[in-house]
């Protein structure tokens, strides 16, 4: 096959993949149209999509001796409708942010979380009451809480259970559970829409294998505000 066969049939195959995303058959332009607005890989691309929506205008609608002298696909747009394409059909799944969680108890002592933070550079900790998830304590609360309290009195800090500071932790229920299966482009939608709905954007994604918490183990990953840079570039 030439270019223009190959474009062609990779334009169809797009079609298809975007058809199957929207959950509906509709002509190219309509579905364009709507996953822009609603499906990030579908926004990040459209620029390109649209070019290849045009050449196929051309090539189909026009004929073939003056499709070809207007345009040919060249073979980098036709990978880049390939690479559009297996996005939609195999999206990254956030399974990719699978690592080792460091877990706190509400019983751990505050010097306990220090020792941690410098030690591993992390700001935020899944917190269990034993088996059950209380929440999340972040630097920012413990940061909060240490301003609220050091103009009041003098704190010994190994005396201070991580039970004394998530009670003033305003992040506390910042944070999504989703299973390890689901696509990055829904947990960046989902992100989004707890910034939107909160007003804050210290958003943290909890891993887990089937979208819930009932023990510690359950957590096999986590995503932080600064893991968006690498999420955005997978899209």
């Amino acid at each position: 096959m030439n270019n223009s066969d190959l474009f062609i049939k990779e334009f169809n195959s797009l079609h298809d993949a975007m058809q199957e995303a929207a959950g509906k058959g509709r002509e190219f332009y309509s579905l364009l149209h709507e996953l822009k607005n609603t499906h990030p890989v579908v926004k990040k691309y459209e620029s390109h999509i649209d070019l290849a929506r045009r050449l196929r205008n051309l090539l189909v609608h026009e004929s073939k001796a003056d499709s070809y002298a207007i345009a040919q696909p060249s073979p980098e747009l036709i990978q880049e409708l390939k690479l559009v394409r297996m996005k939609l059909e195999n999206p990254e799944k956030v399974s990719m942010f699978k690592k080792e969680v460091i877990t706190l108890d509400v019983t751990d002592s505050l010097t306990k979380v220090l020792d941690l933070v410098e030690k591993h550079n992390i700001t935020q900790f899944p917190v269990f009451n034993n088996k059950h998830f209380e929440g999340m304590l972040s630097d920012n609360g413990i940061t909060h809480w240490l301003a609220r309290v050091l103009g009041d009195k003098v704190i010994q800090l190994t005396d201070v259970r991580v039970k004394d500071i998530i009670q003033k932790d305003e992040e506390l229920a910042s944070y999504i559970i989703v299973s390890s299966n689901m696509p990055l482009y829904e947990v960046e939608q989902q992100m989004m829409a707890k910034i939107n709905r909160t007003g804050n954007s210290k958003v943290v994604v909890l891993i887990t294998p089937a979208g819930n918490i009932s023990k510690k183990a359950d957590i096999i990953g986590i995503i932080t505000p600064w893991d968006m840079p690498e999420i955005i570039s997978k899209l």
